[in-house]
């Protein structure tokens, strides 16, 4: 930062030197009267000259005691001037100042706008004397026109140079460089080819496959040890703030590092215990929220915790007695021992409540405003984190009753039926998953061509066609880029939790991201999954 400080304020110096320069000579010269001088128009000044000034308007500034010269000397100064204005050298000049001014750090740039200056003036006498001067002759008239001029004004080019570099041009006209100069660099160049041409062909050096791997597990280190401190620092906050839901989402929060799989599952963070224990002192604080009871019991689930899972699915069943997710987990436990009378029970229970829900939305909602409450971690992050942890616990229990509602186990009339009213249950959940197998259990039952069977297949082609559009939303096209931006910005996370808030269900939050996304949420005519379920 330091640095670049100092870059813009010595660049700012630099042309603002410049700047001033320019306005400064402009003020002296509009004054000056325009005159011809042996056939040439010039502007008389007081003692400023002989010089080029101006870049779209360039003009030639002659002082007035150059009338008074001999004829040579005023021949010499005219045409000088004369090739500095057909070359634009002005312009070339100023552009040279520039990059300066820009990159006033840089010293060989330096150097070489010094050398450009040079050049230019050598450029031009070389010029002159072309034209049909006496190099002797023009070199005298330099020398004389030098000792009355002043010292050369840095944004007008013209014949005045300070001494030491005038003497160089006049050595250099007098003295022109011999021609075999020029073929003496030849084998310069050809050394130079030869290097090019063997840095061209020779191979590439080997990979180290074990210094990049060694120097991604750094990186890879790096990152998790700062995720870590960050989640630590937002996990005291929020236990500081004692709120349920900052209690709850202290528990989830914690950073992202290389998956372990466990006996082919997700291992669970290993302070899951002093985490378990937030959540149940979550719980204890808002015991009529029957969200983060069923968040207690898909973590205790998950974590693999000693709980009570039948007593806490027996308060859930008594808080939110129309929620059917209560009693997955005993469907769930009597279809892994084939206990036919308890997976009955289960499915008639489930099929006694209007929903199965997850609250996944709600509980996105209520943990990123804890998240914004605290403050410190980035809200995209932290939700994200969080996200990963909300309840998948309903999987099991989801594929279980798909299980026992397969029409291919050769089902009784009797689960037929108990199938049919769990689906409308699981159909209505709050989740695409639960909403999507929902609809395949009703289309499969349900006879060909009932009502029962084309609403079902009507909503599962709906949930199927948002299902595939969700691929696109990172990147919807024609607004790829504004959506990189807002994902960049944070934006993204929050519009999500905004419709998290506002929708009571993970479908009608994907529809909204649709709409927005400019992209289609109802299928069009004749369209086809092409992974059916």
């Amino acid at each position: 930062m330091a640095f670049l400080v100092s870059w813009g304020l010595l660049s700012l110096l630099l042309l603002g030197r410049m700047l001033i320069g320019t306005l400064a000579l402009r003020r002296l010269t509009q004054e000056s009267k325009i005159a011809d001088l042996d056939g040439t128009a010039v502007s008389l000044t007081n003692d400023l000259g002989p010089a080029v000034l101006g870049l779209w308007q360039p003009q030639i500034l002659v002082p007035r005691w150059l009338l008074d010269e001999p004829a040579e000397h005023r021949a010499a100064a005219l045409a000088h001037a004369r090739e500095h204005l057909r070359t634009h050298d002005a312009r070339w000049l100023a552009l040279g100042r520039l990059l300066v001014g820009l990159l006033p750090w840089n010293l060989p740039l330096w150097w070489l706008f010094l050398r450009l200056r040079q050049a230019i003036e050598v450029d031009c006498d070389a010029r002159v004397v072309q034209g049909g001067l006496d190099a002797a002759a023009y070199g005298q008239s330099l020398l004389a026109i030098a000792t009355r001029a002043p010292a050369a004004a840095r944004p007008v080019i013209g014949l005045f140079e300070r001494r030491s570099q005038l003497g160089r041009r006049v050595r250099i006209l007098v003295n022109p460089t011999r021609r075999w100069w020029r073929w003496a660099a030849l084998p310069l160049y050809a050394l130079t080819l030869t290097a090019a041409l063997a840095a061209g062909t020779f191979p590439a050096p080997p990979i180290d496959a074990a210094l990049g791997a060694h120097n991604a597990a750094l990186d890879m280190a790096r990152t998790v040890a700062l995720q870590r401190r960050e989640a630590q620092a937002a996990t005291r906050r929020l236990l500081r703030n004692g709120g349920p839901d900052a209690l709850a989402a202290a528990a989830l929060l914690v950073p992202f590092s290389a998956p372990r799989i466990v006996h082919g599952r997700l291992a669970p963070p290993a302070d899951a215990t002093q985490r378990l224990a937030w959540l149940a002192r979550a719980v204890a604080r808002a015991p009529q929220r029957p969200d983060l009871l069923l968040l207690e019991i898909s973590q205790c689930r998950a974590w693999r915790q000693t709980c009570d899972l039948t007593a806490l699915d027996a308060r859930l069943r008594a808080l939110d007695p129309n929620n059917g997710a209560g009693w997955l987990d005993a469907l769930a436990s009597a279809a892994k021992s084939n206990n036919r009378a308890g997976i009955d029970a289960a499915l008639a229970a489930i099929g006694r409540t209007s929903r199965i829900d997850s609250y996944y939305t709600h509980l996105t909602a209520q943990l990123t405003n804890a998240l914004h409450e605290i403050g410190g971690e980035p809200v995209m992050e932290a939700l994200s984190r969080v996200d990963s942890q909300l309840p998948s616990e309903l999987f099991d229990g989801i594929v279980a009753l798909a299980s026992v509602c397969n029409p291919h186990a050769g089902l009784s009339a009797r689960r037929v039926d108990l199938c049919r009213t769990a689906s409308v249950a699981l159909e209505q959940g709050d989740t695409l998953l639960a909403s999507i197998e929902g609809s395949t259990i009703a289309r499969q039952l349900w006879p060909a061509g009932t009502v029962q069977h084309l609403q079902a297949a009507a909503t599962l082609r709906q949930l199927l066609y948002m299902e595939k559009q969700s691929h696109q939303l990172m990147f919807p096209p024609g607004r790829r880029l504004r959506t990189l931006l807002d994902v960049v910005d944070g934006r993204y996370f929050e519009r999500l939790a905004r419709w998290d808030a506002a929708f009571a269900s993970e479908p009608e939050v994907l529809r909204a991201q649709l709409l927005h996304a400019g992209l289609r949420a109802n299928p069009p005519p004749g369209w086809q999954d092409p992974y059916p379920p």
